[in-house]
């Protein structure tokens, strides 16, 4: 029997920035700098995402609120039947998620649109 030949282990190691390659953008850098710049930055980001997020979640918990308001005001709306299906499945299946799905699509679109002009905004400067 042969002893097969043990693979050498090659270590990786980042290059320090070399003349002439590609420096990143200075807006990208203030990020990370403990200055107000950086931090205006980021809040300006997340203040735009708790804002789109604010604007999904009242019509959906609006929304899901709806149906045990409606069965407390008009009992009746727990047991009735159409088309000899229970109102309650119809009400649930049909009128309630679709639209929180909606809701769902409009808001990571909103998002991405909103990281988009995030990163075009650090491309600017």
């Amino acid at each position: 029997m042969t002893a097969e030949p043990v693979p050498t282990r090659e270590v990786v190691r980042s290059q320090a920035r070399r003349p002439g390659g590609r420096a990143s953008t200075p807006a990208r850098d203030d990020l990370y700098e403990p200055d107000a710049y950086g931090r205006e930055l980021l809040t300006s980001l997340m203040r735009a995402q708790g804002g789109a997020c604010v604007t999904v979640l009242l019509p959906a918990l609006a929304l899901l609120a709806l149906y045990p308001l409606l069965t407390a005001l008009f009992p009746w709306l727990a047991t009735a039947r159409l088309l000899g299906l229970p109102l309650t499945l119809l009400i649930l299946g049909g009128g309630i998620y679709p639209p929180l799905v909606l809701l769902g699509y409009w808001y990571v679109r909103r998002a991405e649109r909103l990281e988009q002009q995030f990163v075009e905004l650090l491309k600017e400067q």
